[in-house]
């Protein structure tokens, strides 16, 4: 009896701890699928980001297998000096990612699997200086050009399996923070695909 109330306890223990840890996440997001119509394979999904500012944003987004220290992320990077490099104010962005554990913008990790497992060299330096950053940062861009910072908006990290799922819709709003302690933060939205519904 005593072995029995003992087993028990542990395993509330355990049961406590995996779920306080954030477990049921973690146990969601390693067994979602990344589509694919073979095995192994990976599907896709859609990313809108809308710019509601009226400030250029420079930022990296993209999505990457977090577990997996070798795997090269797909993403997209903007930068600030150029309007073609960038996501002008009040315009929007659409774009296609491979389906991965994680879907980042301006994340620290994002950001670390980027320098870590793509040769650097591909890259355009003077976009990868502006948007390989912590966050999305804004600028105003005056007639000859120049850019000014005018803030910040914190990173954000999503989920297969539990923020979203591989196959839909993701859209992102750059809005103006009057109530946070960013001047700027990022809304998101999960529109599921047609099968998922």
């Amino acid at each position: 009896m005593y072995r029995f109330r003992l087993t028990i306890f542990s395993l509330s223990i355990v049961a406590l701890l995996f779920a306080g840890c954030g477990g049921l996440n973690l146990f969601a997001n390693q067994t979602a699928s990344l589509g694919g119509s073979t095995a192994g394979g990976r599907g896709s999904f859609q990313v809108l980001i809308i710019n509601n500012t009226p400030f250029r944003a420079a930022f990296v987004a993209g999505s990457y297998d977090q577990t997996d220290m070798d795997s090269q992320p797909d993403f997209e990077m903007f930068g600030k000096d150029n309007e073609e490099d960038g996501i002008d104010g009040n315009s929007q962005s659409g774009l296609t990612f491979q389906c991965a554990r994680v879907f980042a913008i301006g994340s620290k990790r994002l950001n670390a699997f980027i320098q870590e497992n793509i040769d650097l060299e591909t890259l355009d330096d003077d976009i990868a200086e502006d948007a390989l950053i912590e966050g999305v940062e804004f600028y105003s861009v005056a007639e000859d050009g120049t850019t000014t910072s005018q803030g910040i908006a914190p990173a954000r990290e999503f989920l297969i399996g539990v923020d979203y799922q591989c196959g839909g819709f993701l859209i992102f709003r750059l809005e103006f923070d009057d109530v946070g302690p960013n001047p700027f933060r990022i809304e998101y939205e999960w529109i599921p695909s047609e099968d998922d519904r």
